[in-house]
């Protein structure tokens, strides 16, 4: 009789154990490394990590000029600890100290040498030279931690919006939305790249990663939206802002794994959008998509964080643009009651899901660098600045 009971007491533990230590599936496919993850992360209840804010930088009810973003793009940290800011409507980078007090602002609107047009994004290397991506210049522009300009590089191909440099010195680069939509029109024929690496001139040197074909145009340039990082060991971090996708490859192009995970809502198009041309130019409505990630960084550990909807917005909280109410055009900013919107989720360097953090605040980018992780958002022109801690 208590052999039985010690039988019955041990199916009834062994099976959640095992639930909890076993998170996901996992397949091959073609040689790569396809994650199912459930819903809950390897970390269970019990989180590895903690985010503990430190400060933040800008605000909608900031009188400091030198914090007033209009756009923030990306944020990098030199080797003294100095952040810099880009600012993409501003067209500028804003230089801070460790702790936060303004330094330098370099760059102004303009083609000259140490101007910017549309700065999307930027990194630094180990000399702390500064490597800015200006898409409306075409090239990404090479400057010293003071703002002086070193010199160009030109760019041929600038289906990108985002760029990170490689330990070799090469750049990759990736994109989406309109900026995809240019250089499908034209060649209608094949679809693009996902990622391209450029040598220190801006020549290509190679071009990887799939994309899902969707058979229509405008939907394969939005749905087919990136953003990227790089880890410690050169391996190209990949999150899809549209699709239940999140990638790893290595430096010559190998796709490692492709993960995905229990999401609340769909990835099915809803709407195609159109694109019109005629005698006039060309008409554009962009597909009418889910929102799933909004941006990907890897840490020290070789931690992958992406950024990632636990809900889609609604109309109010995201704000509806122009609108014409009695001749006057109306901005409506956008209002958002409950802030269950955002949250960052954290996979193992094997595509592993480990776990969620809920954010309370919206965040449209990620950077980390060193123990320090930094978010933006757009609505508000904030960068927030986290120390990850180690539970």
């Amino acid at each position: 009789m208590k052999r039985i009971l010690w039988i019955l007491l041990l199916l009834s533990i062994f099976p959640a154990a095992l639930a909890q230590a076993e998170p996901q599936k996992v397949e091959v496919v073609n040689g790569v490394r396809i994650i199912h993850n459930e819903k809950d992360g390897a970390w269970g209840k019990t989180r590895a990590v903690r985010l503990e804010l430190i400060q933040t930088f800008g605000g909608v009810e900031t009188k400091d000029p030198n914090l007033a973003f209009g756009s923030p793009y990306d944020v990098v940290v030199d080797s003294k600890g100095n952040i810099f800011m880009l600012d993409e409507r501003n067209t500028r980078i804003q230089k801070f100290s460790p702790e936060g007090a303004f330094l330098l602002s370099i760059g102004r609107h303009g083609q000259g040498p140490g101007d910017f047009q549309t700065p999307f994004s930027m990194d630094i290397d180990g000399a702390d030279r500064l490597y800015v991506f200006d898409y409306a210049n075409r090239r990404i522009q090479v400057m010293t931690p003071e703002g002086k300009a070193k010199r160009g590089i030109k760019l041929s191909s600038l289906s990108t919006d985002k760029i990170r440099l490689l330990k070799s010195g090469e750049i990759v680069m990736g994109g989406g939305g309109l900026v995809h939509l240019r250089e499908m029109m034209r060649s209608r024929k094949k679809l693009p790249y996902l990622l391209t690496i450029v040598d220190t001139k801006g020549k290509t040197q190679k071009s990887f990663g799939e994309m899902k074909n969707y058979g229509d145009v405008n939907v394969n340039a939005h749905a087919n939206w990136i953003t990227l990082d790089v880890d410690g060991e050169d391996n190209i971090c990949v999150a899809f802002r549209h699709q239940n996708r999140v990638e790893k490859y290595s430096v010559d192009g190998a796709l490692q794994w492709r993960a995905d995970r229990i999401l609340n809502y769909g990835t099915e198009v809803i709407d195609k959008g159109f694109i019109h041309q005629d005698y006039k130019g060309i008409g554009i409505q962009m597909p009418t998509l889910n929102t799933v990630s909004d941006g990907i960084a890897a840490d020290e550990r070789g931690r992958i964080w992406v950024i990632t909807l636990n809900r889609q917005m609604t109309r109010e909280e995201t704000g509806s643009g122009i609108t014409v109410e009695g001749g006057r055009r109306k901005i409506v900013e956008p209002v958002i009651q409950r802030m269950d919107i955002y949250k960052l989720e954290v996979f193992g360097p094997d595509g592993i899901l480990l776990g969620e953090l809920p954010l309370n605040h919206v965040a449209h980018g990620i950077r980390i660098c060193n123990e320090f992780l930094f978010l933006w958002e757009w609505n508000t022109a904030t960068v927030y600045q986290y120390q990850i801690l180690e539970n």
